[in-house]
């Protein structure tokens, strides 16, 4: 406690001694917050007239700056206040969706984006809210009845024009003499009944419409059912024409049943209804049938002109309709949104007021903007007096929020896709803006492919300007949502491929080698041939020698280096990792955290794997000619398993062996430092509290700061939370176990920067090889031709999409997991302000 008194000389109390969330009375005294950490919040209350709530919340969802809290938490939807204003916003904007189903029915263009235009927010009250729903259904009733009419109409006309092509069939049935034939490969069991008597009776006449599609089986039915004593006879109408019960214009067929007897007839209607067959009358003398004809030919000019008539009144009241219909929409849904929000308050029957509470960043800009709206809703509610705001203390964690731009919000929300940051932790996303596309370039490098890419992302950031109002597939949305990720990820594929000296697979000869077989020549370089430096003085001044890329051993050189930098890489992030985490331990004012967490854990990783990567580079440093160095990896393994011995072949250095004896021993120490220190002396400062307690003292700060026995046990609670030794001293187990197994797996994780790296350029290799160098050994423009697109074809298709994708996750994966698991809690929520922009944008219709 001492030592922490001297690292935190403003600390003001024991009870910061938490590993739990900040609240908002513990960092009441800070700034302005940026993208490193969270803005500052405050709770407030609000004070308002009940006359005067509609316009406050109104201003407030303009302004978009506080999130309201729910204060009736146990209360359903249907013991709200203001439950029957939500239900009229309901239905208000079911007519709508009706609106909108009709304007999409007739095809009218409309603007399906809602926007914060200012139409949509314009200033309008109850009554005009009222007099908009009377409008609605004014306009509900003269749609429903202008399609009624429609419908009929339409059914008429589509009857009419059946009943003129049965008539026009029908003549020339008549015109022919009967004939009768069964239907092909059937075969009566018994004779027709007038055939076979001889009589001649009368005959009935049953003429319509059927599908051609069902025909065949219509006929055969007919045939079974009066058993062969009937004439049917059909022809198909050259036109498709609109079912009249459907509207769906399908193919027909006119036919004609003559029949005998009663029962028969009702046997062929019963078949008729089952079969969709429209009936209709057919006169059987020639004169009657032409004057059907004209009137029917009348008939159908006369509704055609009534028709169009009435399509053009429902196209000019519906093209109205969408002109306003995205305003509209927007209105409604600000209205439902209000009441929503209102709900959430607590109502003061004695005062008549509405008491409101919600988090808002604590900076005085924002607190302006707030200010601002309540004196809009003031001004707006003529003689009410005006809301109230007070900041009240509070013993929650404040939601997390972060003002971002258009470039920075790509890379908070791959942040926030693994866990919301704490309230003014450190935020991984700024230092994402750099690290996440350079390990996706250390996967992905290549001069060549990296291009391709860069031109990709610059087609996009020229495309979306365009698009983005546009309605476009939600995977798109997705994709360009990252462009300016994936401009970055391509500069740094390109920086990486520069390194390594590859472009699409190959070697650039930018700089002159250094490298040379001297008087050698092609026909007597064998593969065990040893190339010689030409210039000690001289080295490549950038990137990789390409004469790695044509040497027998170019793929254990590149094994050795990436395997190498991987591993270096790794460790570095990682040790930031800490550093930030020591950020959040003097922020937060945790020197408990401090003393007996982060500095154990910093020096048992600087003990092994630091002391690795100073290895590393000291045997890249250092001239072994005439001298076998050690290898590595053995070495390490010999350090850990036989500290005692002090084997030659590992000697890289002179005191190696002492060295290596006291960072063990170091790294063995800082184990236990992490595990019991802290428990026991959370224990011991709960235990002095309880005893200070039973004396009538109090530990409190004046500053109202939480006691010692709700931080200690984790600050998720408020006053009152009991201190749980057991569960604390499990915590801290789990705690040390992942750190000390974390070090080794998450510096082995980082390997996968090598396999990927190397398995791109292995690819890119064979793919070159394979395909074009060989189709190019075959002579001929086809042959290369041919060649080239399927070469084209891989390398789009593998490199640039497939091994992109896996390099992307692959990325994503060591910052979730390798580098923030070292200081990133990730438990906070996200600060959701009460805003008319978020409820356009995440409007979803019932």
């Amino acid at each position: 406690l001492e030592v922490s008194k001297l690292l935190f000389p403003h600390h003001p109390s024991p009870t910061c001694l938490c590993c739990g969330p900040p609240t908002s009375q513990t960092l009441r005294h800070t700034t302005m917050g940026t993208l490193f950490r969270s803005e500052p919040m405050h709770l407030v209350r609000l004070f308002v007239q009940i006359e005067a709530a509609r316009n406050t919340v109104d201003e407030l969802g303009k302004a978009g700056f506080i999130q309201f809290r729910d204060l009736n938490p146990n209360a359903n939807a249907f013991q709200r206040n203001f439950v029957n204003e939500v239900r009229r916003a309901e239905d208000m904007e079911k007519k709508l969706r009706y609106f909108q189903t009709m304007i999409e029915r007739a095809g009218i263009p409309y603007d399906e984006n809602l926007k914060n235009t200012n139409d949509a927010l314009a200033e309008f009250d109850n009554r005009q809210i009222e007099q908009l729903e009377v409008h609605f259904e004014e306009l509900e009733r003269e749609i429903s009845q202008l399609s009624q009419n429609q419908e009929t109409l339409e059914r008429n006309y589509n009857e009419l024009i059946e009943m003129s092509h049965v008539l026009e069939k029908d003549e020339s049935f008549f015109g022919q003499g009967p004939s009768h034939s069964p239907p092909f490969g059937y075969e009566p069991e018994h004779s027709p009944l007038l055939a076979e008597a001889g009589i001649n009776m009368s005959l009935g006449l049953l003429t319509g419409v059927i599908p051609r599609s069902k025909v065949p089986s219509f006929e055969r039915v007919l045939w079974r059912t009066t058993r062969g004593n009937l004439f049917f006879r059909t022809a198909e109408i050259e036109d498709d024409i609109k079912d009249p019960s459907t509207g769906q214009e399908i193919e027909k067929n006119v036919f004609v049943v003559l029949y005998q007897g009663r029962q028969a007839e009702v046997k062929i209607r019963k078949l008729c209804d089952a079969f969709q067959a429209n009936l209709y009358p057919c006169p059987e003398a020639a004169e009657e049938r032409a004057n059907t004809r004209m009137q029917v030919k009348t008939r159908l000019d006369d509704l055609r002109r009534v028709l169009d008539q009435t399509r053009s009144h429902s196209l000019r009241l519906l093209n109205t309709i969408a002109s306003q219909l995205t305003v509209w929409k927007a209105q409604v849904i600000r209205e439902k949104s209000i009441y929503h929000t209102m709900n959430l308050f607590n109502y003061d029957v004695g005062r008549r007021c509405l008491i409101a509470e919600g988090w808002c960043p604590n900076n005085d800009k924002d607190m302006a903007i707030i200010n601002s709206a309540l004196d809009l809703a003031e001004r707006r509610s003529v003689g009410i007096a005006r809301t109230a705001l007070q900041i009240i203390p509070s013993h929650e964690a404040p939601p997390t929020y972060y003002k971002t731009n258009e470039f920075t919000e790509q890379f908070q929300q791959l942040i926030d896709s693994y866990g919301m940051a704490r309230y003014q932790e450190v935020n991984p996303a700024p230092f994402a803006i750099v690290t996440f596309p350079f390990l996706f370039g250390v996967m992905f490098g290549d001069i060549g492919h990296g291009f391709l890419f860069l031109l990709t992302s610059l087609a996009m950031l020229w495309i979306y300007p365009k698009i983005k109002d546009q309605k476009i597939n939600e995977m798109l949305v997705m994709l360009f949502s990252g462009r300016y990720l994936i401009v970055l990820m391509s500069f740094f594929a390109i920086y990486c491929g520069a390194l390594y000296n590859e472009c699409f697979g190959l070697p650039t000869a930018i700089f002159p080698t250094n490298w040379s077989f001297g008087t050698l020549t092609n026909e007597t370089i064998s593969s065990s041939t040893y190339a010689s430096r030409t210039d000690p003085n001289y080295a490549y001044p950038f990137g990789v020698d390409y004469y790695w890329k044509v040497s027998a051993n170019e793929l254990f050189f590149y094994n050795s280096l990436k395997m190498k930098m991987s591993v270096i890489m790794g460790i570095i992030q990682m040790l930031f990792g800490l550093v930030l985490s020591l950020l959040n331990q003097i922020y937060f004012m945790k020197p408990l955290n401090f003393v007996f967490e982060w500095i154990p854990q910093v020096v048992f990783m600087l003990s092994i794997f630091g002391y690795m990567d100073l290895l590393i580079i000291y045997k890249w440093l250092t001239n072994w000619a005439g001298q076998n160095p050690p290898q590595l990896l053995n070495l390490m393994i010999a350090m850990i398993l036989y500290p005692w011995e002090n084997a030659p072949e590992y000697q890289m250095y002179g005191g190696q062996h002492t060295v290596q004896v006291i960072l063990l021993i170091l790294a063995f120490i800082s184990v236990p430092l992490m595990l019991l220190p802290k428990p026991f002396i959370l224990r011991y400062l709960h235990n002095k509290k309880m005893r200070a307690q039973s004396h009538g003292t109090s530990l409190l700060e004046e500053d109202g700061k939480e006691s010692v026995s709700s931080v200690s046990s984790g600050g998720h609670g408020e006053h009152g939370e009991e201190f749980d030794f057991s569960e604390v001293f499990i915590h801290q187990i789990i705690h040390t176990i992942e750190y000390v197994l974390g070090c080794i797996s998450n510096t082995a994780s980082y390997l996968r920067l090598w396999a990927l790296s190397l398995a791109h350029a292995q690819l890119s290799e064979v793919f070159w090889e394979r395909v074009m160098v060989f189709m190019f050994q075959q002579g001929g423009f086809f042959a290369v031709f041919i060649g080239w697109s399927v070469w084209a074809g891989l390398t789009v298709g593998i490199l640039l999409l497939m091994e992109s994708l896996s390099a992307f996750l692959h990325a994503l994966r060591l910052h979730w997991v390798e580098f923030q698991n070292k200081f990133y809690m990730g438990d906070g929520y996200k600060f959701t302000p009460f805003s008319y922009s978020a409820v356009f944008t995440e409007y979803v219709p019932a």
